[in-house]
């Protein structure tokens, strides 16, 4: 290798270098759900853990995770050691890659083919996101280089072995790992068939390869295959697969269409992965794709081409059966090989030239140049101040969570949440804190009012999560702001209030706002062995078909639900059959984080049918249970499906399943 191409290596990975550390502790602008939840499993490892799989909150494979332990040993259990993590998987993809391309291709296309990667808005982005997709292609690629699958030198056993082991280890890293063994498994076939020369010469070592793989996937699918509900991801994606087998391909024909124009028509959707309607490729970059596509198919027979467009058509498939948006990270398999496309398109005319210079330097200089301005522009600057971009990543509850540090209280802080769930809104916060933070407490105010136990709390209160008007009057007397936060002026969530909060006078305020209910027995009254009903209010009934109501109904917890159930409270409007002619059922105050004398506030807005015929009416509340999966999981059983009602208790004995509220009066024409 000559001196001036190992300095055009050496920039390409600077640049590779300087492209994902540049402000990864800013850009992304926050976290997402998904890396908030990675954060707790990697520290579990690092107390000794050992899972082969991570139930919560959809299911993970544990490579990557392995991988932030070392990395949070390394340098500290801060949230950016995610991004770190990330950014070294994406760093030594460009450098396997260009291994592989040389190998397989010769030096200056493996330069093009690196390069490309490098500055590529799709390579930029997937290495500064903290999810375990980036592991996937880092893997792959470093097992297709040691197998030398498509080399005139076949590989020895060993190295067979050693394959085998890496492509097994890729069902560690992502999901769409497990359609990746189609590469080898079809380039068998294709030597089987189209060089049969070769493969007299190869199949042991082939066949080596993938009983090694066999082996290292067996752990993962004999744990997966007994805890079936762990993993609820492949149900909620492979609903084209299953409507193809049963006969009918239009869902995904429709996937397949739309998918195929990510790479220069039109883009990924998604935003915390894309610049939505941005295609993977610019038009300089496409025509040269696609140019370099068709020298590869007529150069079918070649061994290292052939591997080249299966590579290309299998790491694309995940994208193309589940639809075009998250299509980013789907197709994260192809990252590689996409670009050596146009690398072969460069090396095609390398001897033509124009004036002094080769016609390769001049068109892939200008293509490389623009795809740096365009990444630098297009995520940088476009896609990390984009104020979708900082919804999904949540640079609302980012501020929060500073604000909570700087205040240092001692005392729960109560927050207003759009996502309440324990792995949503709470886990990121959770994170960013770390263990010293002070207890948070969660409830989204449009529905529901969670008072906790004590004298006082802090209150946050995001601009675009106020508490609704019905809850708001029995706090508003009894808080006190201590600091407004503005955020950008354009984000959905532009500023939040944090305040202290007398908690003690809201519950004594309660008593006379509460109407008892209209049965033998007056509050309070248990609901199992969780809840006391405390009394409702009803507000808004005027007896007219088609009119709105609202119900609020007011409850004093005991104890805290079993881990694998959560509770949904329920109001029904029940006709003269007993039939339900107006429901809802809800929770704003996820039972999850119920504790002991918290007091919980649900509001229910109901409709009476237009319908509905004249005459007497019973309105009634409830509590059922549903189940949790991943408490259920990690508590080593399958979730229980059912959702039974608790039982209402009187001195101890179950009376109902129900309270009957009152009974209302319908009017007629």
């Amino acid at each position: 290798m000559t001196k001036s191409r190992w300095a055009l290596l050496v920039v390409i990975l600077l640049l590779a270098v300087a492209l994902r550390l540049y402000r990864l502790d800013s850009v992304p602008p926050g976290l997402t759900h998904d890396e908030a939840n990675y954060i707790p499993d990697a520290i579990s490892i690092l107390r000794g853990a050992r899972p082969l799989y991570f139930p919560v909150p959809q299911g993970k494979e544990p490579l990557y995770l392995y991988s932030v332990a070392l990395m949070m040993a390394i340098v500290g259990q801060a949230p950016f050691v995610l991004r770190l993590t990330s950014a070294f998987w994406g760093i030594l993809l460009v450098a396997l890659t260009y291994a592989w391309a040389r190998r397989n291709f010769g030096r200056p296309v493996a330069l093009w083919t690196a390069a490309g990667l490098a500055l590529s808005f799709w390579g930029v982005s997937t290495s500064r996101m903290g999810l375990r997709s980036v592991t996937l292609s880092v893997l792959l690629t470093a097992a297709l280089l040691v197998s030398r699958l498509a080399e005139a030198k076949s590989a020895s056993l060993a190295r067979s072995a050693v394959a085998g082991l890496l492509l097994g280890l890729t069902f560690y890293t992502y999901l769409a790992a497990r359609v990746m063994p189609a590469i080898p498994l079809l380039f068998g076939l294709y030597l089987f068939w189209a060089r049969r020369d070769m493969w007299r010469q190869r199949w042991r070592g082939w066949l080596v390869m993938l009983v090694v793989m066999a082996l290292v996937t067996a752990p993962l699918f004999l744990y997966l295959r007994a805890h079936p509900a762990a993993e609820i991801r492949v149900g909620q994606l492979d609903s084209p697969l299953r409507s193809f087998l049963s006969g009918d391909p239009h869902p995904l024909l429709a996937n397949v269409f739309h998918t195929l124009g990510v790479i220069s028509l039109w883009g990924d959707g998604f935003i915390p992965y894309n610049i939505p309607g941005r295609p993977i490729l610019d038009p300089l970059m496409s025509l040269l794709f696609y140019a370099g596509l068709i020298v590869a198919l007529f150069r079918w027979r070649d061994p290292a081409h052939a591997l080249a467009l299966l590579w290309l058509g299998v790491g694309f498939f995940p994208a193309l059966a589940t639809g075009v948006d998250a299509a980013n990270l789907r197709a994260i398999g192809a990252q590689p090989v996409l670009f050596l496309f146009p690398a072969l398109a460069l090396e095609g005319v390398r001897t033509v030239r124009v004036g002094r210079m080769r016609l390769p330097t001049l068109v892939g200089g200008a293509a490389l140049a623009l795809m740096l301005f365009l990444t630098g522009r297009d995520y940088f600057v476009r896609w990390a101040n984009d104020r979708d971009v900082r919804v999904h990543y949540h640079a609302n509850l980012m501020a929060i969570a500073e604000a909570i540090r700087e205040g240092k209280a001692d005392e729960p802080i109560v927050i207003s949440a759009f996502f309440p769930g324990e792995y949503r809104d709470p886990r990121l916060i959770e994170v960013v804190l770390g263990e010293s933070a002070p207890s948070t407490r969660w409830f989204d105010g449009r529905q529901a009012l969670l008072i906790p136990a004590g004298l006082e709390a802090g209150l946050v209160i995001p601009e675009a999560i106020p508490p609704d008007e019905s809850l708001e009057n029995f706090i508003a007397p009894h808080i006190t702001l201590l600091k407004k936060v503005t955020l950008h002026p354009d984000d959905f969530n532009p500023s939040f209030g944090l305040y202290r909060w007398r908690t003690e006078e809201t519950r004594l305020a309660l008593n006379g706002a509460m109407d008892a209910p209209a049965q033998p027995f007056t509050p309070p009254l248990n609901v199992g062995e969780h809840l006391t009903f405390l009394g409702y209010r009803l507000k808004g009934w005027t007896g007219e078909p088609g009119s709105a109501f609202e119900v609020l109904t007011f409850w004093r917890v005991q104890s805290p639900l079993p881990a694998d159930r959560d509770g949904v409270l329920f109001t029904q409007l029940l006709d003269s059959q007993n039939q339900v002619v107006a429901q809802q059922d809800r929770l704003g105050a996820p039972s999850w984080d119920w504790r002991p004398g918290d007091v919980v506030l649900q509001l229910h807005r109901l409709s009476l049918p237009a319908d509905a015929p004249p005459g007497q009416y019973t309105l009634i509340a409830g509590v059922y249970t549903v189940p949790d999966r991943v408490d259920a999981i990690m508590a080593g059983h399958a979730p229980d499906p059912a959702m039974p009602r608790l039982p209402v208790l009187v001195d101890g004995v179950a009376v109902s399943d129900h309270i009957l509220l009152q009974t209302v009066e319908v009017a007629g024409e």
